[in-house]
């Protein structure tokens, strides 16, 4: 059901849009699985440059992929590059075609766990050091973040800094917080929820997971209004946190900053 409501979401704001600057933009994207260098004057294919902690921001479910892709990681990126200049090595892991593969919501995690994998592979062989990484997901992009995270830290024994899940849908939840195990996976993980009628995520009692309401727009304007909606309110107001460093959570608890990054 939650898919549906994405998909609606998606389908009615994206044309008349009063997001602004918008989290979806006109123009197909075929990636199906690409990490991207978003880093200050890199190319999009650069390794990381060595000592320099890294950011890794993964979007979220695209039911229009032909027509549709995300810029959220770009303004990720811009964010860390206005405050830290080229402190910090910063990354998009871009699967805007396969975020929807199929009706059946399993096969739309299966995919995402193994996306997540891929992910885990293509850091490994960037040179990127999962230690001082910080893996952000968002939605579905929550999946993959936690795929990536156990991948590193169970099957190559490299676990990563932190986790930041932005609002996985409720529905998401078994996957993430049980099957992936996300609590066990970084140093520290977080689950950001936001209430109201278009916030899709909610608390989890989850070991080693830490729990962060976000309090946005609630009205059901949101379902089909990207500026009034909580799912989407979260990731602006956690740009907001990259940007003010006086702000006391968000992306200032981030362990690259804790621990001198």
């Amino acid at each position: 059901m939650t898919a549906w409501i994405l998909v609606l979401a998606a389908a009615i704001s994206v044309a008349g849009s009063d997001e602004r600057p918008p989290f979806l933009a006109f123009g197909g994207n075929a990636a199906r699985g690409i990490l991207v260098n978003l880093s200050h004057q890199a190319r999009p294919g650069d390794p990381p440059v060595a000592g320099r902690p890294t950011v890794v921001f993964i979007h979220g479910f695209n039911p229009l992929p032909g027509a549709l892709h995300f810029t959220m990681s770009e303004q990720v990126a811009g964010a860390l590059v206005r405050r830290v200049g080229p402190g910090f090595n910063v990354f998009g892991w871009n699967w805007n075609a396969a975020t929807f593969v199929s009706l059946d919501p399993r096969a739309n995690g299966d995919s995402a766990v193994a996306q997540g994998r891929a992910l885990a592979a293509a850091l490994l062989r960037s040179g990127a050091l999962p230690a001082r990484t910080h893996l952000i997901g968002h939605s579905s992009g929550s999946i993959v973040a936690a795929s990536a995270a156990r991948t590193l830290a169970f099957e190559y024994g490299r676990p990563v800094a932190h986790l930041t899940l932005l609002e996985p849908a409720a529905g998401y939840h078994p996957l993430v917080f049980e099957r992936l195990a996300a609590g066990s996976t970084a140093q520290r993980v977080e689950n950001y929820w936001s209430p109201g009628a278009s916030g899709y995520g909610r608390e989890v009692a989850a070991p080693g997971v830490v729990n962060i309401r976000v309090d946005g727009p609630r009205s059901y304007l949101g379902v089909v209004s990207l500026r009034r909606s909580g799912h989407r309110n979260i990731v602006r107001w956690y740009l907001a946190t990259i940007a003010d460093p006086r702000h006391s959570a968000g992306f200032n608890q981030s362990l690259l900053l804790v621990g001198g990054g």
